[in-house]
């Protein structure tokens, strides 16, 4: 079952089981696209911040766990990053027992609220590998986990998961974002101490400042971090490893030290007519808008973009800053991408959103100049493209049409084409570095400098929360074998929930089997 269709001007009250419900109409359609979910009138949602994906009620939320195949080796739990436990979760709900089901999502996921609002679950993720979905509609994995992260965060706080013993060991991260957290959440299990340095003043990283409210209420995150704060990590922000404190003087008050500052390095566009006023750069304006709140930001607004305005990209950022400029401004926004839609690397559920809210799309474009007049940004000059050969990533390559392009007007032009890994500690530190100033890792994240890892985006480049919370967790495991000298030998909570607790096919057997305790080191 999903959640049932509601007239265009049908309101969600008398739903008494809903968690949550945005200001105006929400649409509860079976099916919309690929994208099944509810959500907020999307005339409504385009001049304000709140969420646009909507919960479930608990009868839709049973329903919808209740379809779960309860496969013998369910591909969703291996293909998710941190291993979510999708059956565990979906018979408890199914059950009912919404309090087993947090439990055995939040063993292995300490942002369970956060991912199942960020993961592109249909794209790659756990839902792709649903196997109802083959014959249809595969399972809402991230509808129903967002129910229960909700409930437990809403309605009847639960603990925190054992943790073992205290090692007197002390581990320093470098970085506050979804890597660095999960690492820190699982180092603290296995009983070192732990603090987290975060060079802004609000930590989160990307999933606070990059990924805007209506997509990432940031009271969920808060709350998160809130948790993982609880436990005993301690997290100073405002300090700058590498200028307020080096990399040596972690390593004197430690015992390891793991890096997880994430991607900070914007791809230029390189484009003619880019340091004219009007062009910003997309990213640094997401972080602008969100670090410290969004209603901060619109009390004194930076940016003047004017009626006209045009997204440079194909990405979520790209989604984001156009999405955020419209409410922003009520203007008039277009995302221009070189490739089709179909080459298009954002969520498509995201690109559907910006649809719904009146976001044009142009397609097949590529800047080739930004022109202006005392020094203010008036038109950009598009080239026109085509498709040629795959490149590296597997998508046609767009080359330019000869003799063809177009000029659009335009009062501002944000760029989003890409951000690489920070390398603003491999440069203070003497860290080695690979392409785009990524750290350079063994097999065990282990970086050049002995005692120090490195995991996330910092060694790989932009990618998703889940995805750089999946290597914060495996680099935390070889941190721990590193600090306990077991050379691989030591028991990994990470492979032991996902062995003893994941493969127990029915709900009836999961309450009746034994009681599950810590492995010991």
């Amino acid at each position: 079952m999903r959640a049932r269709d509601l007239s265009a001007g049908e309101t969600a009250e008398g739903h008494e089981n809903d968690l949550s419900v945005a200001a105006g109409v929400v649409l509860r359609p079976k099916r919309v696209g690929s994208f099944p979910f509810p959500k907020s009138d999307p005339r409504v949602r385009r001049s304000d911040f709140s969420e646009v994906q909507q919960s479930y009620t608990l009868e839709e939320v049973m329903a919808e766990a209740e379809r779960c195949a309860k496969c013998v080796n369910p591909i969703c739990i291996a293909i998710c990053p941190v291993n979510t436990d999708v059956r565990g979760m979906c018979d408890a709900v199914a059950a009912g027992d919404l309090k087993t089901a947090y439990h055995r999502v939040r063993e292995t996921n300490p942002l369970m609220g956060v991912t199942a609002r960020c993961c592109p679950q249909l794209d790659g993720l756990c839902e792709e590998a649903c196997v109802l979905g083959l014959q249809g509609e595969p399972v809402a994995v991230g509808m129903i986990q967002r129910f229960v992260a909700d409930w437990e965060r809403t309605r009847e706080r639960q603990p925190d998961p054992a943790m073992l013993k205290e090692t007197g060991k002390i581990v320093s991260i470098i970085g506050a974002g979804p890597a660095g957290l999960a690492a820190a959440e699982l180092l603290r299990r296995y009983g070192h101490r732990v603090k987290i340095y975060d060079e802004l003043s609000t930590p989160g990283g990307t999933a606070w400042y990059g990924i805007p409210d209506y997509h990432l209420p940031k009271d969920v995150l808060q709350y998160e971090i809130d948790r993982i704060r609880g436990m005993g990590v301690e997290i100073k922000t405002g300090i700058r490893v590498g200028e307020t404190i080096s990399l040596s003087d972690l390593l004197d008050e430690s015992d390891a030290v793991l890096v997880a500052t994430g991607s900070k390095d914007v791809v230029s566009a390189d484009t003619p007519g880019a340091d004219l006023k009007g062009v910003y750069d997309g990213y640094e304006f997401l972080e602008k808008v969100f670090v410290n709140g969004v209603k901060d930001y619109q009390k004194k607004p930076t940016y003047d973009f004017g009626k006209e305005i045009l997204v440079i990209g194909g990405g979520n950022s790209a989604l984001d800053s156009a999405r955020t400029a419209l409410r922003l401004t009520q203007g008039h926004v277009t995302i221009v991408y070189r490739r089709t839609e179909k080459e298009m690397p954002a969520d498509p559920s995201i690109i559907q959103e910006a649809e719904e809210e009146g976001v044009e799309f142009r397609f097949l474009l590529s800047p080739k100049s930004f022109n202006g007049s005392d020094g203010r940004l008036r038109s950009a000059t598009m080239a026109v493209m085509k498709l040629g050969a795959p490149d590296a990533s597997g998508r046609m390559s767009p080359v330019p049409v000869p003799g063809q392009e177009i000029e659009i007007a335009c009062d501002s032009v944000i760029v989003a084409i890409g951000r690489g890994p920070n390398s603003f500690l491999q440069k203070r530190s003497g860290l080695k570095a690979g392409k785009r100033g990524a750290i350079l890792v063994d097999d065990r994240y282990r970086t050049s400098v002995a005692g120090v890892f490195a995991a996330g985006d910092v060694i790989t480049g932009e990618s998703l929360v889940v995805k750089a919370m999946g290597q914060g967790r495996q680099a935390a495991q070889r941190v721990h074998e590193y600090l306990m000298n077991s050379d691989g030998k030591c028991v990994s909570l990470y492979d032991y929930y996902y062995r003893r607790r994941t493969f127990k096919r029915f709900y009836q057997d999961m309450l009746s089997g034994e009681e599950d305790v810590l492995p010991p080191l």
